[in-house]
């Protein structure tokens, strides 16, 4: 039977053979059977009902995925921003997207931030757009313009979006299976694109593999080695030249690129929830940041005091003490000493240090953001940031490791023991000769499961660990911080958000002290994830159940029947009959019915309806020919004794 949607989007049509009346033509004493207006009779959308398109529930069908590293989201950009309350879409490339189909946007970049020369570099100042998705419907598309379903609303575009923004086209399956072994992940973020797995179950998603999106987030700031003569103490927070710092982490602020224009893409300031560089001389890049307490970041992460003696050298580091709890990424380690000192008596900055005399100037670690997958509040959802870079010269120095990207699943009911995860890429250690800093672990991403429980799934979204300085004789440099954690929303509100623990030094001057000023990330946030209907989709059930019965004489029902023979040559009265079997009223369906080879029916021939239920009929007179191009009927009420419409109309048997 036709599917309609609460708008009168029919997604499903329906041959009505099984229930036309078949009739008996007498012709010379002998009869033949008939199929009387046996033609398709569909209830489907027509001109004016096709903007309310809703999503079609397992488009996709059933899919398994027995490979690792299985990518499932076509993705392209917006060509032009659009706003708020938008019908329509201009994309790079519609290529692939039908009417139907489910597309994600998702904004990754857009913030605004602080760009002083101090601790406050990088202080968001305004989100705008940054993190802000939503799913919306495909009723259209012509080139690479798409008109979106109106099935919910008509402004159907809840957010505003930049030029750029991403959108990804989300596979609609009746069923997901994801073996052991087997995973599904996005394509790594790459500036404009990436880093989003986003799938809708219409059944049961069974995971025993992995649905992640780990490292493929924002990415880390990149290895540079120029820096500044050992003894120059730089304690810039941004710079534009490379001779001051490594390179900052990728940010809700934007790329590196977006970096120049802000003051530089040099030093240990934070920008955002991206990890700053180690300053020179070869101090470790801090840690990429997403979840935690936004009012609780002040840079410098979460000393490990794992041993009493690192407590007593945390306690003399000068700028933070062993019970220091800052959210958000931590802190890379210090800069380049040349003397072996007892770190747990020796402060930092000390003469006795040599070289740069193992200064504080890590980069800091990055802030953590409110993320919010519902539409009650503030709606957004955002990437891991990036590590900082470490300082080098001598090309040992690592690069800061990637986020987390963004794992959105919307399923009907899960199965299997598998696991969802957007964890944070571990940063590299330092390479031989190991003489420079390492970078800072990636910030965790996001994860959503919209579901009705978890089963045995588990989650994921950790900070990664900060890079290690694996040099081994008296000179030292600063290690990398630990990422902090990022974001879950599932069922239960639980999962592993860990921050990232920092990096170590392998130098045999600080065999006493290994983080060497390097902290770790904070924890990021668990939250229970928000139901369908306050997720940013237009979710339009089938809330009316149309079928339709052909028969001449209706009174005996829709079977064949006894009393059906007609004479060749005689006029007969025909019935279309529509029936809404509920649970809703089916609005502005469309009912299309041609005449069959053996009827003639003039196109002129007038067509009557009747209904019990006011307006269900359309206004005006109606002929055959109408009947056939397809009539857009009224509010059809599912209840009893108002449901049905009737159209007759009379053709004589050939």
């Amino acid at each position: 039977m036709p599917r309609i949607d609460a708008q009168g989007c029919a997604l499903l049509q329906k041959a009505v053979d099984e229930d036309s009346e078949m009739v008996r033509v007498k012709r010379d004493g002998g009869s033949v059977r008939l199929g009387a207006m046996a033609a398709l009779a569909t209830a489907l959308c027509g001109a004016l009902a096709m903007p309310a398109q809703a999503r079609v529930p397992g488009k996709d069908g059933a899919f398994t995925v027995s490979a690792a590293n299985t990518t499932v989201n076509a993705t392209t950009t917006l060509t032009a921003g659009a706003t708020s309350g938008a019908t329509t879409i201009t994309v790079g490339s519609a290529a692939g997207i039908t009417a139907g189909d489910v597309l994600m946007l998702h904004q990754a970049q857009g913030a605004t931030i602080s760009t002083a020369n101090a601790n406050t570099y990088g202080a968001v100042t305004a989100l705008g757009n940054a993190g802000r998705y939503e799913y919306v419907s495909v009723a259209s598309v012509s080139g690479n313009t798409i008109t979106l379903g109106t099935a919910c609303d008509t402004t159907p575009l809840r957010f505003a979006y930049s030029g750029g923004a991403q959108v990804v086209r989300v596979p609609q399956y009746s069923s997901l299976t994801v073996n052991a072994g087997a995973s599904i992940v996005p394509a790594a973020w790459n500036g404009s694109t990436g880093g989003i797995v986003a799938v809708i179950v219409d059944g049961t998603a069974t995971v025993n593999g992995s649905i992640n999106a780990n490292g493929r987030g924002f990415r880390g700031g990149a290895i540079e080695n120029d820096t500044t003569d050992p003894a120059t103490d730089v304690t810039a927070y941004v710079a534009a030249t490379t001779v001051d710092g490594g390179e900052k982490g990728e940010s809700i602020a934007g790329s590196q690129a977006t970096y120049d224009g802000l003051g530089g893409r040099y030093n240990r300031g934070a920008p955002a929830n991206g990890g700053g560089g180690g300053n020179a001389h070869n101090a470790g890049g801090g840690g990429g940041a997403n979840g935690g307490n936004v009012a609780t970041w002040n840079g410098q992460g979460v000393p490990d005091t794992s041993l009493a003696g690192w407590v007593t050298a945390w306690n003399i580091d000068g700028t933070l003490t062993a019970t220091t709890n800052s959210s958000g990424g931590g802190r890379g380690g210090y800069t380049y000493a040349s003397a072996n000192q007892n770190a747990l008596t020796r402060a930092p900055g000390a003469t006795q240090w040599g070289g740069n005399l193992r200064r504080e100037r890590g980069g800091l670690g990055g802030r953590p953001l409110a993320n919010n997958p519902s539409t009650t509040g503030d709606t957004r959802l955002f990437f891991g940031g990036g590590g900082g870079a470490g300082d080098g010269n001598n090309g040992a120095a690592s690069a800061g490791a990637n986020g987390g990207g963004l794992v959105f699943v919307i399923a009907t009911a899960v199965a299997g023991s598998g696991n969802l995860q957007a964890n944070g890429a571990a940063a590299t250690p330092t390479v031989p000769g190991h003489n420079d800093g390492p970078g800072g672990g990636g910030g965790g991403g996001s994860v959503v499961l919209v579901a009705p429980g978890a089963g045995a799934l588990s989650f994921a979204a950790s900070g990664g660990q900060g890079g290690n300085q694996l040099i081994t004789v008296v000179e030292s440099e600063g290690p990398g911080g630990g990422g902090g954690g990022g974001f879950i929303a599932s069922p239960a509100g639980t999962g592993t958000i860990a921050g990232g623990v920092n990096g170590t030094t392998s130098s045999s001057a600080l065999t006493e002290f290994l983080p060497n000023g390097a902290t770790r990330g904070n924890t990021g946030n668990a939250a229970t994830a928000p139901s369908l209907a306050n997720v940013p989709i237009c979710n339009v059930p089938n809330l009316a159940d149309l079928s339709i019965t052909k028969t001449n004489t209706p009174v005996s029902g829709p079977n064949d029947q006894a009393a059906d023979t007609v004479v060749s040559g005689a006029q007969t009265t025909y019935s279309v009959i529509v029936t809404n079997s509920g649970p809703g009223p089916a609005i502005n369906a469309v009912i299309q019915d041609a005449p069959a080879a053996g009827l003639t029916c003039p196109p002129a021939n007038a067509v009557t309806c009747t209904s019990a239920a006011v307006g269900a009929c359309p206004a005006g007179p109606l002929t055959v020919a109408n009947l056939t191009a397809g009539v857009t009927l009224g509010t059809l009420p599912a209840t009893a004794g108002s449901n049905t419409i009737t159209f007759s109309f009379s053709c004589t048997v050939q």
